[in-house]
């Protein structure tokens, strides 16, 4: 009878572990739990007891967490499989123990006995001759997924003979419906087919992942690059939906691992915000825009505070936008930069005594649909439904209220004849420039430069009207230093000249009448 497969658990949370040991029965699938522990330091001790063939670890524990025990572990037993469990906060944690070793992750929200199946039998082969070893050696492909895992040395005599070529690439294909897609074989074949003196091997990459290592020379990389193009056009369909990439050449099998999680791993991170996209080559990749202005909490908190809500929902949605097409920010930051929005604009809600208990019923439902998001635009769906219920709260009350920009309105009024611009508005009311000037291109359709033109004009009026001074004098009572440039903007507005239009208004009734 074959020798089961030894597990080890460690979490901190009884619980967890209970609900770990009770969710799949072991035995008949064979594998064997060997032990529980509450940190690193205990599992180690265990370990010395009973070697497993895989751990299941939490991250954050007291004592030795999770990262130092991966790093020990791969240390000491590097053929021991580990899997990570996380949570969504420490997720970003996790990563760093994809650098050590570790052969997979589960999120423990979505940790169920199916799940746990799929992760473990993905990991280990159907059963572990009683040797405790393998007979046969490791083929080319399990060399290659050891070697991206950290196990093994790419320094390999095996992959000398494999990768005859000067040339490495890395093709990745995602399977939305993995029942109705080209097999791994076909995807290679059709390479063989359009493609001489190549070598091609295929390692799997998450459930519905695989990838294929492209060994060739230089002179070749064109024609793959079409190869790729033509598959991800011909397979995406109603059909069969594939996402496809392809990540710059490197020049050495033993960059395999770096590549695999510093281009690899980090360009399918891109599908989140490009998710409208079925290939991405690595030298034809969206030009990302120039980096937009850090946001502000501080500014925006102050915004609220002072009711002036339109202008801190456009700051707002303005930076959401921007974030969504930044295709390289981390997805886990992107996501949780939302929620913590959500929250502190609720609790600012409630802090001013606005009725935002439906909002605040629908708190974790906001948080659970964005942190299930597929992809960027999904997570701003979900978040700016929750602005348009902000809204329909506050901007009801906001043009009643004696807001700063109603203030600062009134100050243009009051100081038109003074030098006058964005930067000194902003400066005196401690607005952002760029937002006060979205703020007037939203509100008034000729923006700031024209509002503060027609305030003068008309105030030039009123004194055109009641008096027989200069034009010149009149361009400076208004705020003109330029008569000339006075009489142009005037004509424009007005159609006609100072001169003329003082002329109409100040001519006798009777005159006027005759004409």
């Amino acid at each position: 009878m074959s020798e089961p497969w030894k597990v080890l658990i460690v979490d901190d949370e009884m619980l967890i572990r209970q609900g770990v040991i009770n969710y799949i029965n072991w035995d008949d699938e064979g594998f064997q739990i060997i032990g529980e522990a509450g940190n690193g330091n205990e599992a180690l001790q265990l370990m010395e007891q009973n070697l497993p063939h895989i751990i299941l670890t939490d991250v954050v524990m007291p004592g030795m967490d999770g990262i130092e025990l991966v790093k020990r572990v791969k240390e000491k037993y590097p053929a021991i499989e580990i899997v990570v469990l996380s949570s969504f906060e420490n997720f970003e944690y996790v990563r760093s123990t994809f650098q050590s070793g570790v052969a997979d992750y589960i999120l423990k929200p979505k940790l169920n006995g199916e799940e746990l199946l799929k992760t473990l039998h993905r990991i280990v082969p159907s059963e572990l001759e009683d040797s405790g070893t393998k007979q046969n050696p490791d083929s080319i492909e399990e060399i290659l997924q050891k070697g991206i895992k950290g196990y093994t040395s790419m320094n390999n005599s095996a992959l000398v003979e494999a990768f005859p070529f000067s040339q490495y690439s890395i093709v990745a294909v995602w399977r939305e419906d993995k029942d109705n897609q080209l097999s791994d074989k076909e995807i290679i074949n059709y390479f063989q087919e359009h493609i001489e003196n190549l070598e091609i091997f295929w390692i799997p990459i998450y459930e519905s992942g695989a990838a294929y290592i492209l060994n060739f020379e230089p002179a070749l990389l064109k024609t793959i690059k079409q190869v790729v193009a033509t598959l991800a056009e011909q397979y995406n369909n109603a059909d069969m939906n594939t996402r496809w990439m392809m990540i710059r050449p490197f020049p050495s099998i033993s960059k395999l691992k770096e590549v695999y999680e510093e281009d690899l791993l980090v360009m399918a991170n891109y599908y989140f915000y490009l998710s409208d996209r079925k290939l991405l080559l690595y030298d034809e990749l969206p030009k990302i825009e120039d980096d937009h202005k850090h946001f502000e909490l501080s500014q925006f908190i102050d915004f609220f505070k002072h009711k002036q809500f339109t202008v801190a929902i456009h700051y707002l949605t303005e930076h959401v936008q921007a974030l969504g097409s930044n295709y390289t920010k981390d997805t886990y930051e992107f996501k949780s930069w939302l929620e913590n929005i959500v929250f502190n604009i609720i609790v600012l809600l409630g802090n001013m005594k606005y009725d935002s208990a439906e909002l605040e019923s629908k708190k974790y439902d906001y948080f659970t649909e964005i942190n299930e998001a597929k992809n960027a635009s999904s997570a701003l769906f979900y978040f700016l439904d929750f602005v348009s219920e902000v809204k329909k709260i506050v901007l009801s009350d906001e043009e009643t209220l004696p807001t700063n920009m109603q203030l600062l309105l009134q100050y243009i009024e009051e100081h038109y004849a003074e030098p006058l611009s964005l930067k000194t508005l902003s400066n005196h009311f401690h607005f952002n420039a760029s937002y006060l000037s979205s703020y007037f291109s939203s509100h008034y359709p000729e923006g700031f430069s024209e509002y503060l033109n027609h305030v003068r004009i008309n105030k030039a009026k009123t004194i055109l009207k009641s008096s027989t001074a200069q034009i010149a004098t009149v361009s400076e009572q208004v705020g003109y230093s330029d008569q000339s440039y006075f009489s142009k903007v005037f004509k424009r507005l007005e159609g006609k000249s100072p001169g003329n239009y003082r002329k109409e208004v100040q001519m006798p009734v009777t005159c006027r009448s005759l004409s």
